[in-house]
């Protein structure tokens, strides 16, 4: 889809907006503009950025190599150790300011993956940016001293170490559970949950963890 096409559709407001977030990149260094059927992407070496439009507001996402505490970012989705996506609603041109510009270059230099590691430990997250974290994996269902248990990268467990009890998202539903360290290996354990959705030792599925404050 050319870009003229997907902008074509849209209202005054919403193409004003996207206009402010590209200009607002072009500034950070060179990119390719993807136009898809529900959103724009801005490409580096990977995707790094990309907005949604609607009538009203455009959703503006990014990754960055580590959470933000601002009060703008209304969801932070964890990808890997040093892969957070964020997500921004902007309802006017002005609202593109200095902050979010830093932001957009931040994520422009982790589009050529430059601040990938994917071994990299991940400090605990707090505060507001807990509040926002949603870590969403493909995970199997393992043995554990209590029955059985989710499998947890790595990064996860550290990234929700501060509060390890988590709700997990499973075929659609919410169920409160913690995450432990058994024998050296992160396990998400949710009491009877898994046999209530039917699974059971080996099978795989997806999942997405928020914390339960």
């Amino acid at each position: 889809m050319a870009l003229e096409e997907h902008l074509a559709s849209k209202s005054e407001l919403a193409v004003a907006l996207y206009q402010a977030v590209e200009s607002a990149l072009t500034a950070c260094g060179d990119f390719r503009i993807h136009p898809q059927k529900t959103r724009v992407a801005f490409i580096a070496r990977m995707t790094f950025a990309g907005v949604q439009l609607a009538k009203r507001w455009v959703d503006l996402s990014f990754i960055l190599p580590a959470p933000l505490e601002d009060i703008r970012v209304r969801e932070i989705q964890l990808y890997g150790p040093t892969s957070f996506g964020h997500r921004v609603r902007l309802t006017d041109p002005g609202e593109v300011d200095t902050d979010v510009r830093a932001w957009l270059c931040d994520a422009r230099t982790r589009g050529d993956q430059e601040t990938l590691d994917p071994t990299a430990h991940v400090e605990e997250v707090v505060g507001r940016a807990l509040e926002r974290l949603l870590a969403p994996l493909r995970t199997r269902v393992v043995a554990n001293q209590d029955g059985l248990a989710l499998a947890v990268p790595k990064h996860v467990a550290q990234a929700f170490g501060a509060h390890p009890y988590v709700l997990a998202r499973i075929r659609g539903d919410y169920y409160p559970g913690d995450i432990r360290i058994v024998e050296g290996q992160p396990r998400l354990v949710l009491a009877d949950a898994l046999e209530r959705v039917g699974l059971g030792l080996g099978d795989e599925a997806d999942a997405y963890l928020k914390a339960d404050l």
